[in-house]
């Protein structure tokens, strides 16, 4: 009941910014990715880390959103020169500052929050995602190939490792010096935007994190509308 009214509650006020205020529409658009990153910890802990606890997740949800808006220009507006720093400190998206929080958060707290019953109740939703969605053995080599892909791609393409980016292909005030004619920051993101793709579908296929599981699911109880209509 609360989730959908907090839903009614957000769908309206999106509705209500985006007739009155094209400014802020631009705004909460940016915050949206940024946000919604945060919910990362909360998948993980889904489908890998069975240790995560309800509370270390929440309390990350919770820090990850205050530094998204702490690093973001909305943060900059409400709290003006108290905070030493403007727009994604060291060039590092307010996403990321965000999920560093939240997962720091959520290590720290699901480690003195930890109950045997509770990881055990866990552990038998990650058991059955094991067993259905699991990688096969003769893929498990490429994990450490995917982890470093991975975090190689979010270390140069939006972490501390972009500023590379900022004179790679030329000077960034001497237009005559740019490699194709553009900024050389634009040449890097577009270069990593297409190497983004490439992982992705490493990730998607190789790695069959979107993949039909090749093991048929079966039911562990009947589905009440069948149950009704017998």
């Amino acid at each position: 009941f609360f989730g959908r009214i907090g839903v009614l509650i957000i769908v309206g006020s999106a509705l209500v910014v985006a007739t009155t205020s094209a400014d802020a529409l631009v705004l909460l658009g940016g915050l949206a990715v940024a946000y919604g990153f945060q919910m990362w910890p909360s998948l993980m802990s889904v489908c890998w880390f069975p240790w995560f606890t309800r509370q270390g997740v929440t309390w990350g949800l919770f820090f990850g959103i205050i530094a998204v808006t702490l690093t973001e220009t909305i943060g900059k507006n409400i709290f003006g020169d108290a905070l030493p720093w403007g727009r994604w400190p060291w060039t590092m998206h307010s996403a990321a500052w965000g999920i560093y929080f939240n997962l720091g958060a959520a290590i720290i707290i699901s480690a003195m929050t930890q109950s045997d019953e509770d990881r055990s109740h866990r552990q038998t939703y990650h058991d059955f995602l094991h067993e259905h969605a699991g990688l096969p053995e003769e893929k498990r080599g490429l994990v450490p190939v995917a982890w470093i892909i991975t975090l190689a791609w979010f270390f140069f393409g939006i972490g501390p490792g972009a500023v590379i980016g900022n004179t790679i292909f030329g000077d960034p005030n001497a237009p005559d010096t740019w490699a194709f004619g553009i900024p050389s920051i634009w040449t890097w993101q577009i270069l990593f935007w297409v190497l983004g793709v490439g992982m992705m579908w490493f990730l998607a296929y190789k790695m069959e994190m979107s993949l039909v599981p090749k093991k048929e699911v079966e039911a562990l109880v009947e589905d009440i509308g069948d149950s009704a209509q017998a």
